[in-house]
């Protein structure tokens, strides 16, 4: 419908286009364009899946780099494997307790939020 973008006279049109109509179109459709291209760099632009995207190719990154280094994938590979399970078993008691924090927290919490037996809110008490 864009047909003034590619002709070179644009005072040649049909006969039938009203010229207040084009224009308005015209509008519209940039108007169309420009949200189109925001919400498009909106949706490209995530940043924690842009953050996740960056650690999983550090990761393969790092990987690739064991590997070259030990020479080989299935020796770098358990190299990676005896590190991960290092970390892990550092790791356990660390979450486990943080667990219990976390646990310790939502009970005090629950306690807080109770009410009084007369603070109920209903018209018992009248």
């Amino acid at each position: 419908m864009m047909w003034r973008r590619f002709r070179r006279n644009p005072e040649a049109r049909p006969a039938d286009v009203d010229p207040a109509r084009d224009r308005a179109l015209e509008a519209a459709y940039e108007r169309g364009r420009a949200d189109g291209r925001r919400e498009e760099r909106v949706r490209r632009s995530h940043p924690v899946r842009n953050l996740m995207v960056g650690v999983v190719a550090l990761a393969g990154g790092a990987v690739l780099a064991v590997a070259a280094w030990y020479g080989s994938f299935g020796r770098g590979g358990e190299v990676v494997d005896q590190q991960l399970a290092v970390a892990a078993d550092q790791a356990e008691p660390v979450v486990r307790e943080a667990i219990g924090e976390a646990g310790v927290a939502v009970r005090e919490a629950g306690r807080d939020l109770q009410t009084a037996p007369g603070d109920r809110g209903d018209d018992q008490n009248l």
